[in-house]
């Protein structure tokens, strides 16, 4: 007896320490491996109900290479379930979801990898939700720092996978350099839009469209505010990958950007005047890298 209590306080418990702490290691900054685990600090579910998850699938005798693998690939099913709740306009808060969670908790005790991204998979599966939520997804007074954190992982996902230095922790955090805001690409002037909207309000919902949005340097931000599209666009193409592919010239002379694009499958296009149609087209092509991300596959991006 005293020496299975030894061996359960000096190898079970110190082994499921060390990975807590790898955890919040992990969620400190973003570094290979570990990404998802980094991702769900700023947009996931409440710790109390992260963390045993997180933890679940462990068991003592796990290499450290298998358990950071179980552990990514947990906060990947948690990123992928907000995002795609919120999305959608649900709730994440830890009293809608902790049957939820607490139930899958059980469900993935000792599982080994495959069995692990089988379950989630099935779980992914089953929800409800789909990406289908972003044709009419918009931000509000409620979700900005949510659009930022998509903005900031589509942006820094297409730049990294056409073999720029830059990640979601450039757009996110900004460490070092002016923060990043959300901009609007059309300026608040329903006037200049009357052609297509009869009422203000409907052009303010339009406007809001996450297709409508980017990520633009604090400063450069005000500056170009209030311009025409038009304008804009001419500085457009100095600013980050998802900013640039609107301008036609982004896609002249840059073989890494075409080469991603084509890779990914995903329609880029460039938009030399910016209507109703565009933001729609715009809103369907960050469905389509949504997809590529988070896609409901084992596939860890």
């Amino acid at each position: 007896m005293p020496g299975e209590f030894t061996t359960f306080v000096h190898d079970k418990m110190g082994y499921y320490l060390r990975a807590y702490l790898e955890i919040l290691e992990a969620q400190k900054v973003e570094k290979s491996g570990w990404e998802h685990v980094f991702y769900i600090k700023f947009w996931g579910i409440a710790p109390s109900l992260a963390f045993p998850l997180m933890l679940a699938p462990l068991i003592s005798t796990d290499s450290p290479e298998v358990r950071r693998q179980k552990i990514n690939e947990v906060a990947r099913y948690i990123e992928t379930f907000v995002v795609c709740r919120f999305i959608n306009f649900k709730n994440n808060g830890a009293s809608s979801i902790r049957y939820t969670i607490y139930t899958l908790v059980k469900e993935l005790r000792g599982k080994d990898i495959d069995s692990l991204q089988t379950v989630l998979q099935g779980k992914l599966d089953q929800m409800d939700e789909s990406w289908d939520g972003l044709a009419e997804f918009r931000m509000h007074s409620q979700n900005r720092w949510f659009v930022k954190f998509l903005l900031s992982r589509i942006t820094g996902y297409i730049e990294q996978q056409s073999g720029a230095s830059t990640s979601f922790t450039t757009y996110y955090a900004s460490p070092g350099t002016k923060p990043f805001e959300v901009e609007h690409i059309w300026a608040d002037k329903f006037a200049e839009h009357q052609n297509e909207f009869n009422h203000q309000n409907d052009f303010a919902n339009y406007r809001n469209r996450i297709g409508g949005l980017v990520l633009l340097p604090k400063g450069t931000n005000q500056s170009y505010g209030d311009m025409p599209y038009t304008h804009k666009l001419e500085h457009y193409i100095k600013e980050n990958l998802w900013v640039k592919s609107l301008h036609p010239k982004a896609y002249q002379n840059n073989p890494n950007f075409l080469a991603m694009a084509q890779a990914l499958a995903v329609k880029f296009k460039a938009h030399k005047s910016f209507t109703k149609a565009d933001i729609d087209e715009r809103q369907a092509l960050l469905q389509s890298i949504c997809e590529v991300i988070w896609g409901r596959s084992n596939k860890s991006n």
